[in-house]
């Protein structure tokens, strides 16, 4: 972090850069604030167990799932990568498979519910001629054997030729594929008035769909655990003014956290450095700061390393971060990976439209200019006014 000294320092560095000289920009008058960008995320893996009864029709070999007597107590491993994919894992409640015969079937079948296990059903014995459709099937009469005073016309769209009928005699009169009778035969049953059921085939009897047709089913107790990640996004400006500024992604002035844990963060034997301008801190630090310690007995729970006191930076951090690490119902890991970085922002009563914002970078801070937000209020009411008289203007004008 640096320090007010340094920070003055680098705004007379520019300053002189554009003409100025260090007097131009003294300690008295100026005004320093810091602001500190948090961005990142946290990945938590959540876990729901659920249990209920399952079945499969038939039969089915259950020993290559795990068996668990307590679901809630049955002991998985926490994930090596909280961000994966959804998983599912499905386990069988020891003592509950339960292997059973259908008992409202025979050997998997059961009666056909169509036609009530008698193989066939009822079917018409004449259907309506293809030809005439039972209509105007004899233009003499009408299919009844009896003839009228005068004929029908022909349908316009008729073009087969008419033949003999063979109820009422008269010629050139009926349709050529019933010969004035109006009807066929089925062609199905073949004027029998009964066909095999299309269900069963004329078997009688049809598959049992509740055991599959193989008159047993299983059922037993299945425990369900289901993993998938859920971010958190995180993106704080802790009141930056110039927060379009402050994401820069220049990488050498960010500071940087990445931990993975079933805790806020993991033992310091196995954590990632904290690397930028602020030095070195080990994971054990930032847990502690967060009041999220590693689990009791793992290397690094009680005492952090020598060495790895954390930051003024580090702890803002690790504040602002604790609030968004409270545990989930069902989390069992978390993968924290943020960045940071430490702002100044600047005034000076002899600058009074001007602020210049100080950022942290290797090898010399970098400073950044920008209009100060009484200056910006100004140019805007200068633009109303501008654009007030442009419209009295063309009034006058027209």
């Amino acid at each position: 972090m640096l320090s007010d000294d340094d920070i003055l320092a680098a705004v007379r560095r520019g300053l002189g850069a554009a003409g100025a000289d260090d007097a131009a920009f003294p300690a008295a008058g100026a005004r320093i604030t810091r602001h500190l960008l948090v961005a990142g995320e946290i990945v938590r893996c959540v876990e729901t167990r659920t249990e209920g009864t399952a079945f499969h029709a038939g039969t089915r070999d259950l020993s290559d799932l795990p068996e668990y007597d307590d679901l809630d107590r049955y002991p998985i491993p926490a994930p090596a990568d909280p961000g994966a994919a959804r998983s599912t894992l499905r386990l069988v409640r020891r003592g509950s498979v339960a292997a059973r015969a259908c008992s409202t079937c025979t050997n998997g079948r059961k009666p056909c519910a169509r036609c009530d296990g008698a193989g066939d059903v009822g079917c018409r014995t004449h259907v309506p001629c293809s030809g005439c459709e039972g209509r105007l099937c004899c233009l003499a009469c009408e299919g009844t054997g009896k003839r009228a005073r005068e004929a029908a016309d022909r349908p316009q769209a008729e073009t087969a030729a008419r033949v003999r009928c063979r109820k009422c005699g008269a010629d050139e009169v009926a349709c050529g594929k019933c010969r004035g009778a109006g009807q066929k035969k089925c062609g199905v049953c073949r004027g029998t008035g009964s066909r095999t059921c299309p269900d069963c085939e004329g078997g009688g009897t049809v598959s049992h769909d509740f055991c599959a047709g193989t008159g047993r089913y299983v059922e037993w107790t299945e425990g369900v655990v289901v993993r998938e990640p859920v971010v958190d996004t995180v993106e704080e400006s802790s009141g930056l003014p110039a927060r379009a500024f402050g994401w820069t992604n220049e990488a050498d002035a960010w500071g940087r956290v990445d931990h993975v844990g079933e805790d806020a963060f993991p033992p310091h034997d196995t954590a990632t450095g904290l690397a930028g301008g602020t030095g070195l801190a080990k994971a054990t630090d930032l847990a502690k700061a967060t009041g999220l310690d590693p689990a009791p007995g793992t290397p690094g729970s009680t005492t952090p390393a020598s060495g790895t006191t954390p930051t003024p930076d580090l702890s803002e951090v690790a504040a602002r971060l604790k609030p968004r690490l409270a545990r989930r119902d069902g989390e069992v890991a978390r993968r924290v990976r943020v960045r940071y970085l430490s702002l100044a922002r600047v005034t000076h009563d002899d600058h009074p439209h001007r602020v210049y914002v100080v950022v942290p970078r290797r090898p010399a801070p970098r400073v950044v200019t920008v209009r100060s937000p009484r200056r910006a209020w100004r140019l805007a009411g200068l633009a109303v006014l501008v654009l007030v008289a442009a419209v009295a203007v063309s009034r006058l004008l027209t």
